[in-house]
């Protein structure tokens, strides 16, 4: 995920009056968004009676849609982007999170979001330290029944519209505007390149994915790990 974080200048003095101002309106605001989206995120989420961890940072609003109590829970440290200039990687929407049913979305620690929409009527299954790039899609159903028959009527094609589990393993990075759909394994450790559709595949942990149908193109196995050492 490209991480959106304004940096203050090193030195004020490389600006002109003016554009100091400017940087400075642009700090200020970040920090007026994400006080008053944090804030508000963990309300809608305690009026729902969902779980939310410490640490959560929220900058830009959220759209939530839980059906029953519990339906998501989001771990410790979560960052969220989810207004346009807190990523400039070019957020099209905001985040969304929609359980449908008896759907559920669990997101682990550490994990970071932006403008990413996740639509579950089954589950999905977000791990630890997880990177989702700006605008991913993760969606574990359909929405509506590939029988044609079966659309034409609005209640038959909603009760047609099964689910499958969406599991993404710890240390994953899925890269912007990734569509990632029903039954959908990702491995531990695995990056799935920009614009790649991943389409119900297991995805074995660490392991590079691209294209459309998402296919593996290289295994990270045996290259040097920036804390441990090398990989087994």
């Amino acid at each position: 995920m490209a991480t959106a974080t304004t940096a203050r200048p090193r030195n004020w003095r490389e600006f002109s009056v003016l554009g100091a101002l400017v940087v400075f309106w642009d700090i200020v605001a970040s920090w007026c968004s994400v006080l008053f989206w944090t804030g508000w995120t963990r309300l809608q989420l305690s009026l729902l009676g969902c779980a939310c961890g410490p640490g959560l940072r929220v900058d830009g609003p959220v759209v939530i849609r839980a059906p029953r109590r519990g339906a998501i829970r989001i771990g410790r440290n979560v960052r969220i982007h989810s207004r346009f200039r807190s990523n400039l990687v070019g957020l099209a929407t905001p985040t969304v999170l929609q359980c449908v049913g008896t759907g559920r979305i669990r997101v682990g620690d550490h994990t970071g979001l932006s403008g990413v929409v996740l639509s579950a009527r089954d589950s999905i299954t977000i791990g630890q330290h997880v990177q989702m790039g700006g605008n991913v899609r993760v969606l574990d159903h359909d929405f509506h029944s590939l029988d044609y028959r079966i659309r034409r009527d609005p209640v038959q094609d909603r009760a047609s519209d099964a689910g499958k589990a969406v599991v993404i393993g710890d240390d994953v990075f899925v890269g912007t505007n990734v569509i990632i759909l029903k039954g959908a394994h990702i491995g531990e450790r695995s990056v799935i390149g920009a614009g790649s559709v991943v389409a119900g595949q297991t995805i074995p942990p660490d392991s590079v994915v691209a294209g459309n149908p998402a296919r593996v193109v290289r295994s990270l196995r045996g290259e040097p790990d920036c804390d441990n050492g090398w990989k087994s």
